[in-house]
């Protein structure tokens, strides 16, 4: 891929990415002028509180955690991809996101069962992801082991993450019985289907503080030797790569991605397997130092994009209820997802 080809898709992502964000800031039941925003930015106020603090408190959060989650998901698709050498691993589709939600829930309840209490924070809501994600994902790890084609191998991964999203809502119901609580159940269920809308400025940086120093160790560290790994095992070997220790590391940060967003967001879809494969092909390559970024700037610019279709009123006129992200991420996901499996069916796609 040409240096100034790889830079102008930077540029046109960048101003794709800025555009949308801007629209999803004034987006919203009560809406914001372009004016008020940058006043809001240069000067710190639209000169109206109540605006003030819809964008401060609603919609800035909400648009950077999506852009943040984005990256996240897609990377953690790259390198999932990368370890098993096929372009329909995603985090959501191996089931590596339903154990994380799975982890998270459980979290949630043993606080409930447990009358002494265990204290809820930020970090426990990660720590139980990381723990349910790695779980999931060993389990697949292994199944990969005995499998060998990748249509068996994606629907193990389906059918994973029926059974523990099938557990997870029966934790959810349990929760709510022993607490008494029925107001949780709704907001649980909708949190299980991906929603961005809940995020604060405290998770926005703890989520930054982990996503963005992994990223930055993904790109410099283990770009090149994901090159070699794609040509084959043996390959990687003969240039001098640790197979195994690549592939552990390959596991634990696509897991550290994805349990980390799921923590705050619940389970993003398809992103981590449309994204990647977007990249190549618009990069022309699969050389993982052009297709990291432009995978992660694909990852943001779709979630803002899917974020701004859940709104009231954008997808169902007259509608005053958000819907969860699983809705637009699915109708265009989905599609997409298919006609990959039957180019990679028919050889014309492939790592």
């Amino acid at each position: 891929m040409k240096f100034k080809r790889y830079i102008v898709l930077l540029i046109i992502l960048n101003i794709v990415l800025v555009i949308l964000s801007i629209y999803s800031i004034l987006l919203g039941t009560i809406p914001i002028k372009s004016g008020e925003l940058f006043n809001y930015l240069l000067k710190g106020t639209t000169g109206n509180i109540i605006k003030d603090k819809i964008i401060g408190i609603l919609r800035l959060p909400r648009t950077i955690g999506a852009i943040t989650a984005g990256m996240a998901i897609a990377l953690a698709g790259v390198l999932m991809q990368g370890y098993f050498r096929n372009p329909l691993a995603d985090p959501y589709l191996m089931g590596v996101a339903s154990g994380a939600s799975l982890g998270t829930v459980l979290y949630i309840f043993t606080s409930t069962l447990f009358k002494f209490g265990i204290p809820h924070n930020i970090y426990g809501f990660i720590i139980s992801a990381y723990i349910g994600s790695i779980i999931t994902m060993y389990i697949v790890i292994n199944i990969a082991k005995i499998v060998k084609q990748l249509s068996t191998l994606l629907i193990c991964g389906l059918m994973i993450g029926a059974v523990v999203s099938g557990l997870t809502t029966i934790v959810i119901y349990l929760n709510s019985y022993f607490s008494g609580e029925n107001h949780n159940l709704s907001s649980y269920l909708v949190w299980e289907m991906g929603s961005v809308s809940n995020l604060t400025w405290d998770m926005i940086i703890l989520m930054a503080i982990i996503i963005f120093p992994v990223s930055v160790i993904t790109y410099i560290f283990l770009s090149k030797k994901l090159d070699a790994y794609l040509l084959g095992e043996y390959y990687a070997l003969s240039v001098g790569i640790d197979t195994k220790y690549l592939r552990k590391w390959l596991i634990i940060l696509s897991c550290i991605l994805t349990a980390t967003v799921v923590a705050f967001t619940g389970p993003i879809a398809f992103i981590g397997v449309i994204c990647p494969i977007i990249a190549r092909l618009i990069c022309g390559t699969s050389k993982h130092v052009y297709v990291i970024p432009i995978a992660m700037l694909l990852g943001a610019i779709f979630l803002v994009f899917a974020d701004i279709l859940t709104r009231p009123g954008v997808l169902i006129p007259l509608s005053s209820n958000p819907l969860p992200l699983l809705c637009p991420l699915s109708i265009v996901g989905a599609p997409i997802a298919i006609f990959i499996y039957l180019k990679t069916r028919k050889g014309t796609i492939n790592e």
